[in-house]
C-alpha cells in the first residue's frame, strides 16, 4: 500500500491547497462571506466530478485515443517535473496566465474556471490520476483512489474557507516556502514516473 501514500503526497502537492490559497484569496476579496462559501462549495463540486471522471474513465479515453500507459507517464512526468520546477522558484504562471488573472476578475462565478482548472485541478493532476489508475485497476484500488481524492477535495475547500487567516498569519513569505517544499515534492515524484515510462518505451535499452 505504499504507492498510496506517495500518490496520496503527490495529489496534495500537486493541487496545492495552501501555495493556491493565495490565489483564491486574491481572485475572492470584494466578495462577501456568503459569496466566498458559495464559490467554494461550487469549486470543491467540480474538482471532485473531475477527479472521479479521471480515476474512473481515464483508461476509456486513454484506449480511444490509442494512448498506453508508458505513453502517459512520460509524458505526466514531464507536466509534472514542469509544474514542480516552477514551484521551486515560486512562479505561478503554472496555474493562470496573466491574461486568465485579468478575466477572472470581471467573472461572475470563478469557481469552475479558473479555480477548479486550471488552478486546482489542472493538466498535471488528471494525469496522474488517470496515470495511477492505470497502474492499479482492480476496483478496490480504484475506491482508494477515489477516497484520497475526495479527502484531499474536502481539505482543499476548508483551507480555502480559512485562506484570510492563512494568508494573514503565513504571509507572502510563508506562503512561498509551502510552495517551495511542494514544488520540490512534485520534482522527485516527476523523475519516478519519467524513469517508469521511458523505460517502458524502450524495454530494449534497460534490458541486460
Amino acid at each position: 500500500m505504499e504507492w498510496l501514500y506517495a500518490f496520496a503526497a503527490a495529489l496534495f502537492s500537486m493541487m496545492n491547497p495552501i501555495g493556491n490559497t493565495g490565489i483564491f484569496s486574491s481572485l475572492t476579496a470584494n466578495k462577501s462571506s456568503s459569496e466566498r462559501r458559495k464559490i467554494i462549495q461550487s469549486c470543491m463540486l467540480a474538482i471532485i466530478i473531475i477527479l472521479l471522471i479521471s480515476t474512473w474513465l481515464g483508461a476509456i479515453a486513454l484506449n480511444l485515443l490509442g494512448i498506453n500507459l508508458h505513453e502517459l507517464r512520460t509524458a505526466g512526468g514531464i507536466i509534472v517535473l514542469l509544474i514542480g520546477l516552477r514551484m521551486l522558484f515560486n512562479d505561478t504562471s503554472h496555474a493562470q496566465t496573466k491574461k486568465e488573472a485579468k478575466d477572472a476578475e470581471n467573472q461572475d462565478s470563478i469557481a469552475i474556471v479558473p479555480l477548479a482548472i486550471p488552478l486546482i485541478a489542472g493538466p498535471g493532476v488528471i494525469s496522474l490520476i488517470v496515470a495511477t489508475a492505470n497502474q492499479h485497476t482492480t476496483t478496490t484500488d480504484r475506491l482508494y483512489i477515489t477516497i484520497i481524492c475526495i479527502i484531499i477535495t474536502l481539505a482543499t475547500g476548508l483551507v480555502f474557507s480559512f485562506s484570510k487567516k492563512i494568508t494573514a498569519y503565513l504571509g507572502e513569505n510563508g506562503m512561498a516556502v509551502m510552495t517551495r517544499i511542494m514544488g520540490m515534492v512534485l520534482c522527485t515524484i516527476a523523475i519516478g514516473m519519467l524513469a517508469q515510462g521511458i523505460k517502458g518505451l524502450f524495454p530494449e535499452i534497460f534490458t541486460p
